[in-house]
């Protein structure tokens, strides 16, 4: 009996993974867009404190809303939300923040 284990590894390669066309990207959400959430109290209350979060009250969230306001966010995962710019810590984070703005904001303040 012969057996014949062949690995490939990826990374790094740069020949053509597949001759099959890749789905195109969601569209990255832009931080040029605002969204508003002014009609939501809640949300309106979570982007104060998201705001002030990293001790200054200055329209920027450089803590990541998406991360409960854990970690540091980035300029580059920028999002504008009525006035309030949300710097998110990945290109993941902000999509994912970015798909349920009003229910992500409200687990700020509960």
């Amino acid at each position: 009996m012969f057996s014949i284990f062949l690995i490939v590894f990826a990374c790094g390669s740069s020949e053509p993974k597949s001759s099959v066309a890749a789905e195109p990207a969601a569209a990255p959400v832009s931080t040029q867009s605002p969204v508003s959430v002014a009609s939501n109290p809640t949300a309106t209350e979570a982007l104060k404190t998201a705001d002030a979060a990293d001790g200054v009250e200055d329209g920027i969230a450089h803590k990541c809303a998406g991360c409960a306001l854990g970690m540091d966010g980035k300029a580059e995962h920028a999002l504008n939300v009525d006035g309030t710019t949300l710097h998110l810590c990945s290109a993941m984070c902000k999509e994912y923040f970015s798909k349920d703005v009003e229910g992500n904001l409200a687990t700020l303040v509960n």
